[in-house]
């Protein structure tokens, strides 16, 4: 932590002790938008430590972190509300951060993620705003899936079996998300690590995912349990081009 922002709790904190900060809320969030201008114009985001790695070494600070801390910060201006303007620039954005960023990705504000270098997204993704995706490992989402709003992806566990360390500061355990093309993940449901959703499939809202679900299956609930099948009936037209690594183009949108 550096000077400044260490001067600036330790004021805070002593004003809040003896009630001096009534009234003086203006003049310290005029210090925190210094430290934030700072933070911008130096690189410096003052990350803190992560007590919860284990035995892991803490991840390496690199221009990425730069790019993530600037999105949270945008996220957070009246600008993330212009989505003409604010689509297209998280799309930047996630094409500099992320693994891969297919073409016509949409994603909408305050959508938090790890560190994004292990999420790789194809090409029309929706992800809704408020959703989380934790890709501490991998998090491969085929194409033209809809992420709808409020929707958690884990990709890590903690190991529960050290009775030397609480179970939250014993480390993680890895285990990789993947999610089949023209897939829907309904609202606010859950997809724990280590599963695999197949290819047009559908999970319903507020559902948790615990185990694998097969290609054209529908299934929800606390855990997700499979309700029916929606096979196509003949050929699946959308799939054949997405695999034929032709793709899928929507022909409502411009060339």
């Amino acid at each position: 932590m550096n000077n400044q922002a260490r001067d600036l709790l330790a004021q805070f904190e002593d004003q809040v002790a003896s009630d001096g900060f009534i009234g003086r809320a203006d003049r310290f969030m005029t210090q925190i938008d210094r430290l934030v201008h700072d933070s911008l114009a130096t690189g410096d985001f003052l990350q803190p430590p992560d007590p919860f790695r284990g035995d892991a070494p803490d991840a390496p600070s690199d221009d990425s972190t730069y790019y993530r801390m600037f999105w949270r910060l945008f996220d957070r201006t009246p600008a993330s509300m212009i989505q003409g303007f604010a689509i297209p620039l998280r799309r930047i954005l996630a094409k500099r951060i992320f693994k891969h960023c297919g073409d016509g990705v949409i994603i909408h504000h305050n959508v938090l993620f790890s560190n994004g270098a292990n999420i790789s997204l194809g090409d029309g993704v929706l992800v809704n705003r408020y959703s989380m995706l934790d890709d501490r490992g991998d998090i491969d989402v085929g194409s033209y899936v809809l992420l709808s709003a409020g929707i958690t992806i884990e990709t890590h566990t903690h190991p529960f079996d050290n009775f030397n360390r609480p179970i939250a500061y014993a480390g993680r355990g890895e285990s990789p998300v993947r999610i089949g093309s023209n897939t829907v993940i309904g609202y606010n449901a859950v997809v724990m690590a280590g599963t695999t959703i197949g290819v047009r499939a559908i999970v319903g809202a507020n559902s948790v995912v615990t185990k694998d679900v097969p290609d054209y299956t529908v299934v929800g609930g606390v855990p997700a349990a499979f309700i029916k099948e929606i096979p196509p009936t003949g050929r699946d037209p959308v799939r054949e081009a997405l695999e034929s690594g032709e793709g899928w183009k929507d022909p409502r949108l411009p060339d």
